[in-house]
Formats: C-alpha cells, structure tokens, sequence
C-alpha cells in the first residue's frame, strides 16, 4: 500500500499562523497525517527535528483546551501510543483541534484494521 497524506496541519503560536520559510524562523512544529503514520517536524530557530508514529501504534487521543484557546478554536492534543521511544505525544496549539483528532482517530482506527491490531478491554 503506498502512502497517501490525508492532511497536514502546524501549531500556531500564541494564535498566529507563522511561514515555513523566512528571513526569521521562530521554532514551530508541522505535521503530515498520513495513511500510514503521524509525521512530526520541530523546527527551531538552528535545529530541525524530524520524528514519526505509526497510527496504528495510537491507543488514545485527547484535547485540551483553556478557555481562551476555546475563544480562538486552538488546542492541545495528547496523543498515547505503545510507541517506545516517545510513548505520550503533545501536539501543542493546533487550530481546529477537535476536527484534527476526529482524522487522526479515524486514520489510526483504518490503520490498526488493516496490520490487524485488536485491543482487549475488560468490561
């Protein structure tokens, strides 16, 4: 199956959409959500890091939200999954932040269907 990008999306610090490219590069974070993974670029004023997550390694996915990030449709989301090396993600100050969870959560769950991961919950 090859990888398709289903959305990307970036942090907006304090509420303000920034350039990728520039002659002033304040540190931002992007991400491509794909078929397949969660991509992950932290892009600093003299760093780059890049980093990713399979999705259907995502066990839950919660939003966080103040009461001003309310006012300007921004929020936090935290990402858990049985990823190893970073096992809680937060993506900080996303713009729709309950529509960007909505698609990860429906990536993810198409992805765990097709590697065929099942969870077993007691009830």
């Amino acid at each position: 199956m090859s990888e398709k990008t289903i959305m990307a999306f970036e942090n907006h610090l304090f509420g303000i959409k920034g350039k990728k490219a520039g002659f002033l590069n304040i540190p931002k974070e992007y991400y491509e959500l794909t078929n397949e993974r969660l991509k992950i670029t932290k892009q600093g004023v003299l760093t780059e890091t890049r980093s990713d997550i399979e999705l259907f390694k995502i066990k839950d996915i919660t939003v966080k939200q103040k009461m001003k990030d309310k006012m300007m449709d921004l929020g936090d989301i935290e990402i858990v999954s049985a990823d190893e090396s970073d096992p809680v993600l937060l993506l900080k100050q996303i713009k729709s932040p309950h529509d960007v969870r909505e698609a990860i959560r429906k990536a993810s769950k198409v992805s765990k269907e097709l590697v065929g991961v099942s969870y077993r919950h007691d009830l």
